[in-house]
């Protein structure tokens, strides 16, 4: 299971950005970015940016912040309410194509490769494997989509039992037993 960070404060400003695409090219993600201000029971303000289209938080409220630990940058992937008690996994709601625009190149490549090697018999080969890659490109994608959101859902499901046990109805503090999540440092 991937590590999942956890940032929790108070949202001081909430700003939404929305992309707006020239000529139709529109990028396949969502358009629209969430910029969160939180700030933590320290006094320390840390910023998070979420590409999104939901937001069930708005300024005042009391949230925690997944992000992804895996390598390469932080990726928000849910985030969870206290004051509203609603959680969202962005994983589930917000996911990437399954198929990229990379895919086309590996077409191409497929069929000269084709051509190159099956002379008059590529058209159907090149067909045949472009559909072959298509599918095993999809599916792979469609199945990691899944165990990443299946994922974030046991990481919101562990956070909010921690939250019921702590003392307090609604602290998720790392000091509870069972925590499986590594918390976020102070910044």
């Amino acid at each position: 299971m991937p590590k999942h960070e956890l940032i929790r404060g108070r949202i001081v400003d909430l700003r939404r950005h929305t992309n707006v695409h020239l000529y139709h090219r529109r990028s396949p993600g969502p358009s629209d970015r969430y910029e969160l201000w939180l700030r933590d029971d320290a006094d320390q303000e840390l910023q998070v940016t979420i590409h999104t289209r939901t937001m069930p938080a708005r300024r005042g409220h009391e949230v925690t912040v997944i992000e992804s630990a895996d390598s390469g940058p932080p990726t928000v992937v849910g985030l969870i309410n206290w004051t509203t008690l609603e959680a969202v996994n962005y994983v589930e709601i917000d996911p990437p194509p399954l198929l990229r625009g990379w895919d086309l190149s590996v077409l191409i490549l497929l069929c000269i490769s084709a051509i190159w090697w099956f002379g008059n018999a590529a058209p159907g080969v090149a067909l045949a494997a472009g559909g072959v890659w298509l599918f095993i490109a999809g599916a792979v994608r469609a199945v990691w989509r899944s165990v990443r959101a299946r994922q974030v859902d046991v990481t919101i499901t562990r956070v909010a039992r921690v939250a019921l046990r702590a003392d307090s109805p609604l602290d998720p503090s790392p000091k509870a037993p069972g925590t499986v999540v590594a918390f976020r440092r102070k910044r």
